[in-house]
């Protein structure tokens, strides 16, 4: 009765210690009473293995099944694609079998008694814990894998199968001579310190990449003030020609009048204010900055051929900041205006459809516009900070594009 106790007791240790090191490194889902109850599910599961390993399946199977189970859970219950529930899964149950394994070598050279022995399961579970703190102490909460690409997943997956291959040769090639029990020992501990290894360059891979990510980030925001300044010139230079020509209509006006031609001057009057009007504010949504990009591009669009739609609200208060709302818009819309131009070259209307809302105190920007050919969507420089501006108010961005159109929005 006392082994079963300490058996269940065992196995619990296994479970929490489980949850600790995936909670280390992936995101819960929150899917409700399954994620209160994740501890209980798991220990579940590990007691099914454990009993069947001990009198029904092989050591090598049961290895097999375990990870297959903790590569489950990870799917089920955290944020993480296949290649990360593979990675970690089998990174834990390497670490707690080299543990085992550590403690196993160390037993069979000072200790002979059977009892001792199975009371000795407590320091390697304590072990495996310790081993397991420092990895998170190690780790610094940097989840972003998206940087990590799929080579580099398969180089670091290498290391956990590898150990996993060479701890079940360790366990099954035991041997009672002290030198290979000794080897045995050492290579325990030096897999142990590897596999942390693994995890610290991972970590140093991360931040590299979200340094790059950040320069990146930053020269995108010093070009776009660049482009704004550029843009207020062309505006400038736009409105220093216009106001020629509204110099001339303007005396022309008078002529027709001193003619006595009223008919003919009304009507050369309205067309003049409606140019004005338009050409001054195309958009207005309450903010400066939104108006001065909206309009910008709106100028630039017409100015090659494209025409552009708008449906916006009051953008008053907009809680992103002036270089966010710059990337945010121009990105979307520089790459709708690209696209157009060669839809005009074509010989085709070209339309940018614009929406940007705020509904039930979200923030919905989208960007709708036909394309020459289907675009292949790919992680560009623009599209990357849109998409870190979404991650940093933990909104949403998606893209899809198919024959005839290409369409982003942003949920924030």
């Amino acid at each position: 009765m006392g082994r079963w106790i300490f058996s269940f007791c065992i196995i619990a240790i296994e479970t929490w210690g489980s949850v600790y090191f995936f909670e280390t490194f992936m995101d819960r889902k929150r899917t409700g009473w399954l994620d209160k109850c994740r501890y209980a599910v798991l220990y579940i599961f590990c007691f099914v293995v454990a009993c069947l390993g001990g009198y029904y399946v092989p050591m090598g199977i049961k290895v097999l099944l375990m990870v297959l189970i903790l590569m489950a859970f990870c799917a089920v219950l955290y944020k993480a694609d296949w290649k990360q529930c593979i990675f970690f899964s089998g990174l834990n149950y390497s670490l707690l079998f080299l543990t085992d394994l550590f403690m196993l070598q160390m037993e069979n050279m000072f200790v002979s008694d059977n009892d001792v022995l199975t009371f000795l399961l407590l320091p390697s579970k304590m072990t495996w814990l310790c081993v397991v703190f420092i990895v998170r102490k190690v780790w610094k909460g940097r989840n972003n894998y998206g940087e990590l690409s799929r080579k580099e997943w398969l180089k670091f997956s290498m290391i956990p199968l590898l150990t996993v291959a060479s701890m079940l040769l360790m366990f099954f090639c035991k041997s009672a001579e002290a030198k290979v029990q000794t080897a045995y020992l050492f290579l325990s501990v030096g897999l142990i310190f590897i596999n942390i290894f693994v995890i610290e360059l991972m970590q140093g891979i991360l931040e590299k990449e979200e340094l790059l990510r950040e320069s990146a980030l930053a020269g995108q925001k010093k070009e776009s003030q660049l482009a704004h300044y550029r843009d207020m010139q062309a505006v400038y230079e736009r409105q220093g020609r216009k106001m020629h020509d509204y110099k001339n209509q303007i005396r022309t006006i008078q002529v027709l009048l001193k003619k006595g031609d009223t008919q003919a001057a009304a009507a050369l009057a309205e067309r003049l204010t409606e140019s004005i009007s338009v050409e001054m504010a195309a958009v207005s949504t309450n903010h400066p900055v939104v108006d001065a990009v909206l309009n910008q591009k709106f100028h630039a669009a017409r100015e090659q051929g494209v025409s552009m739609t708008f449906r916006v609200g009051d953008m008053g208060g907009l809680r992103l900041d002036e270089e966010e709302t710059v990337i945010l818009l121009s990105n979307l819309l520089d790459n709708a205006i690209h696209e157009c131009v060669k839809v005009v070259r074509q010989g085709r209307n070209a339309v940018i459809h614009v929406k940007l809302v705020q509904e039930d105190g979200k923030l919905i920007f989208s960007v709708r516009n036909p394309v020459a050919e289907k675009v292949e969507v790919t992680e560009s420089t623009g599209l990357s900070n849109v998409k870190a501006v979404a991650d940093k108010y933990g909104g949403d961005f998606a893209v899809s594009c198919d024959a005839e159109k290409f369409q982003a929005v942003v949920m924030l």
